[in-house]
């Protein structure tokens, strides 16, 4: 495993002749490979989202009894089809990944008793195993790639250490990117508390990570993470069009003349919202009429009548 990954890395190099762009060739076809699983979790995430006011019923229902609300909610997302934990399914597939890749940049940057690369895993034919052998530094994108961000902040300056610092905040912060992107679809979803934790917890578990491994390694974490924020934003797009979920407010619907209904041109009378003049509730003079012949009118004539009476 760790001699095809570095023969990999080696091909790549020969494509891009720098270290930073071979990782990120290898990283872009790890994706690739990983795509119909990153997928299909993007697709249950939305899923979970469009079921959201079922759960929101489960946890009313059994907010005073936590176990039977989680008996509930399993057995709802295994009706559903829905897997909870899917928004870390394409970290958890990239682990192992991750780990190999580690030992062979490890390998690759082995030094000898004078301190000089003696890569293992590579051919020595390979341009690659050339362009290390004998050198100090894995140098690109002006870092160091055999380092790691902690390692250069204890021995180097500030200065030094601030691309290293920067790669480790494009890390973190798409990490929590990701994990809120498709809750930003639909803030009101009730989310699974548990999903909810996860949420939060990722991004800091990233930071000493980031912080101790080697840059090439921090690398590959930072270009998975923005190719699977723009796999999530063109999945929920396709998902989310044409059903009223795409996160747009809807136009109101227009009236006969083109304006929005309740606006009125000026120079032009409001219309009649109960039938026109004449009639109860309009803008005529059938209202007044009605009054002034209703109740009160009879009130008034009653004197008259009675002063009749008398004279009789």
């Amino acid at each position: 495993m760790f001699d095809a990954l570095a023969w990999l890395l080696a091909r790549f190099y020969d494509l891009w002749p720098s270290y930073g762009g071979a990782i990120i060739l290898f990283t872009l076809a790890i994706m690739l490979v990983l795509s119909p699983l990153s997928i299909k979790s993007t697709r249950s995430m939305i899923a979970m989202q469009r079921v959201s006011p079922e759960m929101k019923k489960l946890q009313q229902k059994h907010k005073d009894d936590k176990e039977a609300l989680n008996r509930e909610m399993m057995a709802f997302y295994k009706e559903n089809n829905i897997n909870p934990f899917s928004s870390c399914l394409p970290l958890l597939l990239q682990m192992p990944v991750f780990i190999v890749l580690y030992r062979v940049l490890s390998g690759l940057t082995k030094r000898d008793e004078n301190g000089l690369f003696d890569p293992s895993y590579l051919d020595q034919s390979s341009s690659l195993y050339k362009a290390l052998k004998g050198t100090r530094e894995m140098g690109s994108f002006g870092m160091d790639l055999s380092r790691g961000a902690l390692e250069v902040l204890q021995e180097e300056t500030i200065l030094k250490a601030f691309p290293f610092l920067v790669l480790v905040a494009i890390v973190v912060g798409s990490t929590f990117v990701q994990q809120r992107q498709i809750a930003g679809r639909n803030p009101d979803a009730a989310a699974n508390p548990q999903q909810q934790m996860i949420g939060r917890i990722m991004p800091l578990i990233f930071i000493p990570i980031s912080l101790t491994i080697s840059a090439g390694v921090v690398v590959y974490f930072a270009v998975s993470n923005l190719v699977r924020i723009g796999q999530q934003a063109l999945v929920t797009r396709l998902e989310f069009r044409g059903d009223g979920k795409d996160g747009a407010k809807p136009a109101p619907p227009l009236a006969s003349d083109g304006e929005p209904p309740g606006k009125v041109k000026p120079g032009k009378p409001r219309p009649s919202t109960s039938g026109g003049p004449g009639k109860a509730g309009g803008n005529g003079v059938g209202p007044a009429k009605d009054r002034s012949n209703g109740a009160g009118g009879a009130r008034q004539n009653a004197p008259a009548r009675n002063r009749k009476r008398k004279r009789r």
